[in-house]
């Protein structure tokens, strides 16, 4: 929890402190922010720094992986979730992952299915 909280606010303070910069320094610096938080899944396409200034843990929160696995319906509770990555047995683009606390970009969320060799997987194909 404390490391959500610590990154939104380091990223709430970098848009602070873009917002005091005059417009012309601003623009190109705040277009990277944007888009860097856009790739992570934090903001919107069309997001101002007013956004990320209402950043909160719980939004980061969100992009973790054991979340959006449960999201996603491949675990049935959250903490089923957080076992299943541990023990390996869900990949991303056909690779491990065992940290329930990986950040999740926007790219990524679409490649989370279970491992190759999974029990999981071979049981989830035998059902289709």
């Amino acid at each position: 929890m404390w490391k959500a909280e610590t990154l939104a606010r380091r990223l709430r303070h970098q848009a602070r402190s873009l917002l005091a910069l005059p417009e012309e320094v601003r623009a190109k610096a705040a277009r990277s922010l944007l888009d860097r938080l856009y790739k992570m899944g934090l903001v919107e396409k069309n997001a101002s720094l007013d956004d990320v200034l209402g950043l909160t843990a719980s939004n980061i929160l969100e992009r973790r992986l054991q979340t959006v696995v449960y999201k996603k319906g491949l675990a049935r509770t959250i903490y089923q979730a957080r076992q299943l990555i541990v023990h390996g047995h869900i990949a991303i683009g056909g690779r491990r992952v065992t940290s329930p606390g990986y950040l999740v970009s926007r790219d990524e969320e679409t490649l989370i299915d279970y491992a190759p060799g999974s029990p999981f997987k071979e049981a989830k194909a035998e059902e289709a």
